[in-house]
Parts: structure tokens; C-alpha cells; sequence
């Protein structure tokens, strides 16, 4: 219903009744399989689809032409839902509905996302995903070596850890556009890079002098949030030595906390509003 609701209230098609009876046609088909056999799911399903073709077929000749694959394709999965509700499998049918909901509803968020993204922002994805999900299955996951202290796997999976913390950072960035302000900027700039920040903004500088301030309140920030970054890094790769480094840690973070307080006292008149948006990184 929750799903029927939103395609409803978007689309005007297939709506708050259709999707819970599709739903339960699923979960039906897979109780009769269980007695008959697997052919009651399959002719469920070519039933469906022959449903959705004779639909969109009737509203091509009524004129209606604002179709397209998305509330096709939700339909199919809401049924394959019901399905795996037959089966016992209640926490990822639940997930699996909720995420079907968001999707269909962060249509122009999504779309705007990926609107904002360039050919350099897909390749760092593609990179990710081929060190993620293409070199790190494959590693080995023992110690081999002289000493057997090396662990590709476990090695590996923390250049997973990092990589993945910076791009998604980065694409936070991206998502909330590029004048996100000077406290959001250095946040996100700790945790995509901090040396990168700091190139970046000081590097601004000398187009936009004006921007100074907030600039270095930016460098401040990214090297103070990036302290945090390492301490949790350290707690998913290492939790054993959590203790011993963390304290050291946190006492570089406050100094540079500290730092960043004095110098914010220090700049009594802060940077117009277009100094500020012209000292973000583009």
C-alpha cells in the first residue's frame, strides 16, 4: 500500500490497489508452489507481465503516452516481494518495500544527483567498484608471507575503507551543490581529503584574495575533522589498539580546534557571501 500510494500520487497509474493486489498475487503464487511446484510462480509471473503489456498497450491507443519502465519494473519487484513473503523471509521483504518506496519517491533528487555529476565523478565511482566488488573478492584472506603478517584481504579492504569514506564525502558534496558554506565545506573537506582542501582553497586565494578567511577557517576545519576520520578508520580496521591511539589523537584534534577558535576571534569582519561561495573548490 505504501508503494501503491506513492506511484499514485505520482504517476496516476497503478496505484494504492493495485500494488497491494499485485503483491499478494505473489505471495499466493509461492504458497500454491510450495503444494504444486515451482510452474504456479512462473505462470504468475507471465501473467503479470501480460497484465502490465495489455495495460500500457490500452492506454497507447487512448492517447496516454506518459508511460515509461519504473512503475513496470516496481510492480514486478512489489510481486517478488509477496513471493519471499511466503517464503518467511519477513526483514528483507520489509527492507526491500521500504527501499521500492524511497526510490520511486526521490525521483527528482535522484535525477537532479546524477545531473550534477560529471564524467570525472563516474569514473571515481567506477574505480571504486572495481577495487570494491572486482579486486577484493578475489584476494586472499591469510596470512601469507615470510612472518605470515601480511593479509591482502585485510590490507586491501582498508584501501576499500578509505576510498570509499572520500568518495562518499564527495558525493555528499555534490549532492547538496556546490555552495554548501564554509562549516559543510570543511567537514566534507576533512573527510575527502584534507591535503586536497588545503591545496585547493589556498590556491583559490589568489584569485579571490577577499576569500582569505574563510579559506583558512575551511583548512582549519578539514584538518581538524580529519583526526576524527583516522580515529574511525582505526576503530573498523583496528579496534585492539582503539585505546593506545585514540588519546594522542584526540589531542591533536582539540589543538586544532583550539586553533581554529582563535583565528575565527582573530577575523572580525568576515568575507561577503560571494567571497565565501567563490573560495568552495569547483
Amino acid at each position: 500500500m505504501i508503494v501503491g500510494m506513492q506511484r499514485e500520487w505520482a504517476s496516476k497509474y497503478a496505484g494504492i490497489r493495485t500494488f497491494p493486489l499485485i503483491t499478494l498475487m505473489g505471495t499466493l503464487s509461492a504458497m500454491a508452489a510450495s503444494r504444486f511446484d515451482g510452474w504456479v510462480v512462473a505462470a504468475a509471473t507471465v501473467a503479470l507481465a501480460m497484465l502490465i503489456i495489455f495495460e500500457n498497450y490500452l492506454r497507447t491507443l487512448n492517447g496516454k503516452s506518459e508511460m515509461g519502465l519504473t512503475t513496470d519494473a516496481a510492480a514486478f519487484v512489489m510481486f517478488f516481494v509477496g513471493v519471499i513473503l511466503a517464503l518467511d523471509y519477513m526483514a528483507p521483504a520489509t527492507a526491500v518495500a521500504g527501499t521500492v518506496a524511497l526510490v520511486l519517491h526521490w525521483k527528482k533528487p535522484l535525477h537532479g544527483f546524477v545531473k550534477r555529476i560529471g564524467e570525472e565523478d563516474v569514473q571515481a565511482i567506477m574505480r571504486l567498484i572495481l577495487i570494491a566488488l572486482v579486486i577484493l573478492p578475489v584476494l586472499p584472506n591469510r596470512a601469507i608471507g615470510p612472518l605470515e603478517v601480511i593479509n591482502p584481504f585485510k590490507i586491501w579492504l582498508m584501501v576499500v575503507l578509505i576510498v570509499g569514506i572520500s568518495l562518499g564525502a564527495y558525493m555528499a558534496y555534490k549532492l547538496l551543490g556546490a555552495r554548501v558554506g564554509v562549516f559543510l565545506g570543511g567537514i566534507l573537506g576533512g573527510l575527502i581529503s584534507s591535503t586536497a582542501a588545503t591545496v585547493s582553497y589556498a590556491r583559490n586565494t589568489r584569485q579571490y584574495p577577499s576569500a582569505a578567511p574563510a579559506a583558512a577557517l575551511v583548512i582549519f576545519m578539514a584538518s581538524t575533522v580529519v583526526f576524527g576520520r583516522v580515529i574511525f578508520e582505526i576503530a573498523v580496521v583496528a579496534p585492539g589498539i582503539l585505546a593506545a591511539t585514540a588519546p594522542p589523537l584526540v589531542i591533536m584534534m582539540a589543538m586544532m580546534a583550539a586553533g581554529k577558535s582563535a583565528a575565527r576571534s582573530k577575523w572580525c569582519t568576515w568575507p561577503s557571501p560571494a567571497a565565501i561561495a567563490a573560495s568552495v573548490p569547483r
